[in-house]
């Protein structure tokens, strides 16, 4: 398995640092960004092979990042999974453009689930 890079923007330090975690042992490399702004740069700087995007930050939230991802060459194709544990489904659908499977909703699941979609959204 090739080794990919995953960007997690999460303001949680606990949940950020438990993500890269598991990301690490399958052998992926995290970035961690702990606000939207430090997001922002890293996916445009690093160009991940998939972000891990939480709603609630505490500067700009994850859908001015996902927006502003977006605008640049690279973004408009990156792949993204939002994590949130606070946002409707539909309040999410109507402000990011994403099938709802990409869409994953804390504390709901489980570990080998998240991963397991991770997997998958890489394999793509």
């Amino acid at each position: 398995m090739d080794k990919k890079t995953v960007l997690v923007v999460e303001d949680s330090p606990y949940l950020a640092e438990s993500l890269a975690d598991m990301l690490n042992i399958k052998g992926h490399e995290a970035i961690i960004a702990q606000s939207g702004r430090e997001g922002v740069e890293l996916a445009i700087e690093k160009k991940p092979d998939l972000i891990l995007l939480d709603i609630r930050l505490p500067d700009i939230d994850g859908y001015e990042v996902y927006r502003r991802i977006r605008e640049t060459d690279w973004g408009k194709k990156a792949k993204v999974v939002v994590l949130t544990a606070s946002e409707s489904i539909d309040n999410i659908s109507k402000n990011i453009d994403l099938p709802k499977e990409f869409i994953l909703f804390k504390p709901e699941w489980a570990a080998s689930d998240l991963m397991e979609k991770i997997e998958n959204v890489l394999k793509d």
